[in-house]
């Protein structure tokens, strides 16, 4: 029986919900086409044909990072920047990481296993249009907020650019990625570290402020 464009949609739509929960849920390495096409309530054969295997099913579902980080430019778009100190930018920032912690752990656990199994899967030729989209929207983002702050001296730039970021943003994001994945040492399940990331963020803000 022939389907529609819309019901294709919607079955694909449906995998990739499906499949980002096991992913999450299980790990990326552990989950089988077999079993995804079990939970989407389809055949193998039917799931091959939307996505001939998991490492390029595993790509698309990075559409959910960029979901999430175009909401970000729809609360504080990129031509904001020259509206508030690059300071301000980066507390943004920052708070956003600690804000997915608190209402988004699945997005920081799918980003931890993701960047894990893509750098070890050994393709060269893996379609990354999705990942990619969502780059150079929190590249872009963070290259003009540290090229304001050049101009307005709000924070530090006496660093390298990709240094910088390195011991900021993504170290604020590490953690609360290992927060949101319960790897931290003595850490409880069901305990909210909200209070922790808070202190690991004025930590960083004191660094990025930091008079040399």
């Amino acid at each position: 029986m022939k389907i529609n464009q819309k019901e294709k949609d919607m079955r694909r739509e449906k995998i990739l919900d499906v499949a980002f929960r096991l992913f999450v849920d299980q790990k990326i390495e552990s989950v089988t086409m077999g079993e995804i096409a079990k939970e989407a309530g389809i055949g193998r054969a039917t799931l091959f044909r939307y996505f001939p295997g998991k490492l390029e099913l595993v790509a698309v579902n990075t559409k959910k990072w960029k979901d999430y980080l175009d909401g970000l430019d729809d609360r504080r778009p990129i031509s904001s920047i020259e509206d508030i100190p690059a300071i301000g930018r980066l507390i943004f920032t920052l708070d956003s990481y600690i804000d997915m912690y608190q209402n988004n752990k699945d997005l920081l656990r799918y980003n931890d296993n993701f960047n894990h199994y893509v750098s070890h899967s050994g393709r060269k030729d893996l379609k990354m249009d999705e990942f990619n989209k969502a780059l150079y929207s929190a590249n872009t983002r963070l290259h003009k907020m540290y090229e304001k702050a050049k101009e307005d001296k709000t924070f530090r730039t006496d660093i390298p650019e990709e240094e910088f970021m390195r011991v900021t943003v993504h170290t604020m994001m590490t953690a609360c990625a290992y927060y949101a994945g319960g790897f931290v040492w003595g850490s409880k399940e069901d305990t909210d570290y909200t209070p922790e990331l808070i202190k690991l963020k004025e930590m960083i803000l004191a660094y990025a402020t930091l008079k040399r």
